[in-house]
């Protein structure tokens, strides 16, 4: 059987990896990078060659089981990571950190600005963070949250607004690169669901890591099994069905016939792809949006919070432009933290930045796309089935989940086993079957 697979991103080389070792399967990539937000690069640091993630940085191994047993299946070396939050606005005017591998550390972060110590809202949103997380977790698991967006759970539930301006909506933002007055529109029990599997809402956080020399050692190795049938730089134009199978027409005026294609994609570039799609098609592909984002790789210690203090894994930035009412955001990623990278070398990957880092502390820019959820996206994921394997079209990627790595490899290895093919750490469905 001949399968295409359209993407190399941790989705489409997961259904390919799996596929290749039972079908004839050929791989396509508009980049002539394989690996999609998987994307490591090495940099010239003051005459040190460092390799640095920009996309895809931590996992942990209680949330991404497939991702975990994939990594162990291909041997790859993992080292731990430091998981840490910060809040930043109006270039240090407030701020404050959560988290420190300390309870030392979480304390000198929590003041890092010391008036905050004597700010009656400070301390009642903190008193509020404790609030929310029990409560949270009692409505939904009570299914009180059905329904509801965060903010008018929030509203419905009368928190003080610094709860939501300065900790939920910024957290929010940071993990799924949004806007953070996108979050209000974010359906309550998703967030709440993300936040209590992830262990944000309790005291016990499971232990994140990050690949040692970089995510693209996991890609070569995931990748070595289908390398000489990858077509990279080679964009997907259109993909059009017939009563034998699927043709794909490619940028290099190619036209292959295959039995099947698995589309692992983002969900709007899927839908472009389709010559003939179908209303359910575009009701359900069409429903997920896109946030384009701007990425950096820098040295610039500007976009970081005022205070050391302050300095966490994970720093939103929040800041007024002039002339405009509304906030914008940003987010730096503190890559010394959360890849080990010696601290004499300070490293940053800031998205959206409020302003471009100092081009002599630059190393690279970058363009990337994140998904965007609300309750149309979420309900649409519900559908999926109604159009997966229809007319031998096989969808998977990150966006059939929460935008993460593991729901990029849970989705294609899910495909790659409804066309037959085995997963070594998964029990065959007839295996399962017996059990039950």
């Amino acid at each position: 059987m001949r399968v295409a697979v359209i993407g190399t991103g941790i989705a489409g080389n997961a259904a390919a990896w799996a596929l290749s070792k039972r079908y004839q399967v050929t791989v396509y990539d508009r980049d002539i990078r394989p690996g999609g937000h998987s994307h490591t690069v090495t940099i010239d640091y003051d005459g040190a060659a460092l390799a640095v993630d920009i996309g895809f940085i931590v996992y942990n191994e209680l949330n991404y089981p497939d991702l975990t047993a994939l990594f162990a299946h291909l041997g790859i070396e993992t080292v731990e990571s430091c998981m840490s939050f910060a809040v930043t606005a109006d270039a240090g005017r407030f701020e404050w950190k959560g988290g420190g591998a300390t309870w030392r550390e979480t304390a000198r972060g929590l003041f890092a600005q010391p008036r905050n110590l004597l700010s009656p809202s400070y301390l009642r949103m903190l008193r509020d963070i404790l609030t929310f997380n029990s409560q949270s977790i009692e409505d939904y698991a009570a299914g009180r949250l059905a329904g509801y967006s965060l903010g008018e759970y929030f509203n419905d539930r009368k928190f003080a607004p610094r709860l939501l301006t300065d900790y939920l909506a910024p957290m929010g933002a940071a993990i799924w690169s949004a806007p953070a007055k996108k979050m209000l529109d974010f359906p309550a029990e998703n967030f709440v669901a993300f936040f209590s599997n992830h262990r944000l809402l309790q005291y016990d956080r499971p232990v994140w890591r990050t690949v040692k020399g970089g995510s693209r050692r996991y890609v070569e190795k995931l990748t070595s099994a289908f390398r000489d049938r990858l077509r990279l730089g080679c964009a997907v134009t259109s993909i059009e069905r017939t009563s034998h199978g699927v043709v794909v027409h490619d940028s290099h005026g190619r036209s292959d016939a295959y039995d099947h294609v698995v589309i692992a994609t983002h969900s709007d570039q899927a839908l472009a792809m389709l010559s003939d799609a179908d209303g359910r098609e575009r009701g359900i592909l069409g429903a997920i949006g896109y946030s384009p984002n701007t990425v950096y790789l820098h040295r610039d210690t500007r976009l970081m919070p005022k205070r050391k203090r302050a300095w966490a894994s994970w720093n939103f930035l929040r800041w007024q432009r002039e002339g405009e009412a509304e906030n914008d955001v940003a987010v730096t990623y503190w890559m010394n933290r959360l890849q080990g990278i010696d601290d004499r070398r300070p490293l940053f990957v800031s998205l959206n930045p409020p302003f471009e880092p100092d081009p002599a502390l630059t190393f690279g820019k970058y363009m990337c796309e994140h998904p965007q959820y609300n309750i149309a996206a979420f309900a649409a994921q519900q559908r999926l089935g109604e159009i997966q394997g229809r007319r031998r079209t096989w969808f998977c990627g990150a966006w059939t989940g929460y935008g993460f790595h593991e729901d990029g490899i849970r989705s294609g290895l899910s495909v790659a086993e409804s066309l037959g093919a085995s997963v070594p750490w998964r029990a065959p469905p007839e295996l399962v079957q017996a059990a039950e």
